[in-house]
């Protein structure tokens, strides 16, 4: 990790650690545009707290992130750190805070990440504030007025017209190189099997915040990850979905490849990036030849596949997006692209099966696919069950629908028992 208490200090990058925080004491560091020291925390007792909150974390996000340190006393005329002030620190402060970042700034302001270093009689807190792709944020102050704070060195000051105008400019040009940047590891990501053999689902996910400063995992990680991966939250009572947890490990550039054994008819193959970045291509047709299986699965033809193998790939892709954003600590969410590619010669069709009996419906009840819409959203996977739920129902409502299939047999929603 490296903070501005790192840079001002002169050393290399290093584990946060009461160490540091003392070093900046002694040295009298001082606050910058990326370093806001804050002798307690703030006290829900006092009126519009959470107005000075969301002004202070809106303030960071404005100016390209950075840091406010809660347990650090400032000299008043230097903004030099004086002294340390522990806090006592617990898991309702840190979410009083994430509300006030999500309710009282618009657009929220995801991804806050949170280090307690414990002290004597209570804890120095380090709360890091991303570089946010959706400034400017407003935040509010009283009931009904917005205002734009910013840094300005130590000081936070507010945004004047033409900061705001130049500031949505910049927000909507980095929005469109993010969708630039999402489409091509989508096709990327296609190109990682033969449609030929079976149609294909495909799924993308970029990090808003791309993770740069940790070390590359290691082979035995990315062997665990295949192997261990799994949000059984997502999955329906009783249901078992297909697994795609069985195959070999390759290096790639700044990445590594999990890719299915060659004889397996299951054939996938998923990249993650030492970014945080997650590609994956499920073979979902021809993954059977038995005659025995044609009640229940369309045999012999490749471009059909069965909605409940896509909500089955889908729940391994966030499965895998989870355990992979963990471990590279990527905590800002992710733009997420899925689609189904499969021979474009002939059209698409997304099969299930009859609720009573379980076999197989006929392809006339399908709705034939000449040409799919690809689906996009955004997911933090590292939110809770209650928040990816919903969101993961949509992506897979979003593609099954486009074959005629209405209802999800494999994920959980929300209200079931």
């Amino acid at each position: 990790m490296f903070t501005p208490i790192h840079q001002a200090l002169g050393i290399e990058p290093g584990d946060l650690s009461l160490s540091l925080i003392e070093q900046a004491v002694e040295n009298g560091v001082r606050e910058t545009g990326a370093l806001d020291w804050k002798a307690n925390f703030y006290d829900p007792r006092r009126p519009r707290w959470d107005d000075e909150a969301a002004k202070d974390v809106a303030a960071i996000a404005n100016s390209g992130g950075g840091w406010i340190v809660f347990g650090v006393a400032e000299d008043g005329e230097t903004s030099a750190a004086m002294d340390i002030t522990p806090i006592q620190w617990n898991a309702d402060m840190q979410q009083r805070i994430l509300r006030v970042a999500y309710a009282r700034i618009g657009p929220p302001v995801l991804g806050l990440e949170f280090f307690p270093l414990p002290a004597t009689e209570g804890s120095v807190v380090m709360m890091r504030v991303p570089d946010s792709p959706d400034a400017p944020h407003f935040a509010r102050n009283g009931d009904v007025a917005f205002v734009a704070p910013r840094r300005n060195g130590p000081h936070t000051v507010f945004m004047n017209d033409r900061e705001i105008e130049r500031g949505f400019r910049e927000r909507f040009q980095q929005a469109d190189n993010r969708e630039q940047r999402l489409q091509a590891i989508f096709e990327r990501a296609s190109e990682g099997l033969n449609p030929d053999d079976g149609v294909c689902l495909v799924a993308a996910a970029a990090p808003v915040e791309p993770s740069g400063s940790l070390e590359p995992p290691r082979e035995e990680d990315v062997y665990r990850l295949m192997g261990q991966a799994s949000f059984p939250g997502l999955v329906y009572s009783g249901n078992r979905p297909v697994r795609w947890d069985s195959g070999e490990v390759r290096k790639g550039l700044r990445q590594w490849v999990m890719r299915s054994h060659r004889e397996d008819r299951y054939a996938f193959r998923k990249y993650l990036h030492d970014d945080a970045t997650v590609l994956a291509c499920y073979r979902l047709g021809g993954l059977t030849d038995r005659e025995d299986a044609r009640h229940y699965y369309p045999v012999g033809l490749p471009n059909h596949c069965m909605a409940s193998d896509i909500e089955s790939a889908l729940i391994d892709f966030i499965a895998l997006l989870r355990a992979h954003a963990m471990s590279r600590q990527s905590n800002a969410g992710f733009l997420v692209r899925v689609g189904l590619v499969g021979n474009p010669s002939e059209p698409i069709y997304i099969r299930t099966t009859e609720s009573n009996t379980n076999y197989l419906l006929s392809a006339e009840y399908a709705e034939p696919i000449r040409r799919f819409q690809l689906v996009s959203t955004e997911l933090n996977p590292l939110a809770s069950i209650e928040t990816v739920m919903p969101v993961a129902n949509d992506l897979a409502r979003d593609v099954i629908n486009q074959g005629g299939v209405k209802f999800l047999k494999v994920m959980a929603e929300p209200g079931d028992d």
